[in-house]
């Protein structure tokens, strides 16, 4: 469940950061707090891996994954270009997108998004990757929610890194570990799509309401999806 406030889901993330290991969870928590309170329709991070290369680390929705992939596979686009250039980026009309980003800002209009609002992740000057928040409607993208959207994600930093002391190496230890619990979250996503007749994102949403009804996180929840699908029959 998110908060009701604002100020509260900033409370529950910091608390999280300092308590929990599960860094999938905390930023699947985290993400739907800041698609809530900044009135964005959908949220993707991209995090830099071991090659220096991107990859999807979290996101609210199966279509903020495909556009998070659709960006990775053109090597540009808003979130990308925040992950490698360290700068935030916002663009706020349709027109802004296709004339910045052509085939890629297409596809994010095509989805139904008018604007888009990415940060990057930066830890002690070192750029982790970047927040990408997706908004149906231009207005919602107002000043506030810019400032919100940089505050969840300086929350994402920390709960992908956690420690003030972190070589380079630890860092992207730290980045592989969180890398390794969505792939469990997709595989079980994958699992309950199947089994389920589901679509993706209906499946997603079945993994956090299990998580929440055992009481447990959601790479917990994922790993006994399937370790349950495995041992049937």
């Amino acid at each position: 469940m998110t908060a009701s406030t604002a100020s509260q889901a900033l409370v529950d993330a910091a608390a999280a950061v300092v308590s929990r290991t599960d860094v999938a969870d905390t930023l699947s928590r985290l993400l739907a707090d800041c698609a809530k309170f900044t009135a964005a329709d959908a949220i993707g991070v991209l995090v830099h891996d071991d090659h220096g290369g991107l990859e999807i680390l979290s996101a609210t929705s199966h279509r903020a994954a495909e556009l998070e992939l659709y960006q990775l596979q053109h090597d540009t686009g808003p979130c990308v270009d925040a992950a490698r250039d360290g700068e935030p980026l916002v663009a706020d009309s349709d027109a802004d997108l296709t004339g910045r980003w052509g085939e890629v800002g297409e596809a994010i209009v095509a989805a139904g998004f008018h604007a888009v609002h990415a940060v990057p992740l930066r830890w002690h000057g070192r750029l982790v990757g970047a927040l990408g928040a997706f908004h149906t409607d231009a207005g919602t993208l107002d000043d506030e929610a810019r400032q919100l959207t940089q505050a969840f994600a300086d929350l994402a930093t920390l709960a992908i890194v956690q420690t003030p002391d972190l070589t380079d190496h630890q860092l992207q230890e730290r980045v592989r570990d969180a890398l390794a619990g969505r792939t469990v979250i997709e595989q079980a996503k994958g699992v309950l799509a199947h089994t389920g007749n589901l679509e993706m994102d209906a499946a997603y949403q079945h993994l956090v309401r299990h998580a929440a009804d055992h009481n447990t996180t959601l790479t917990d929840a994922a790993t006994t999806i399937i370790q349950q699908a495995r041992q049937r029959p």
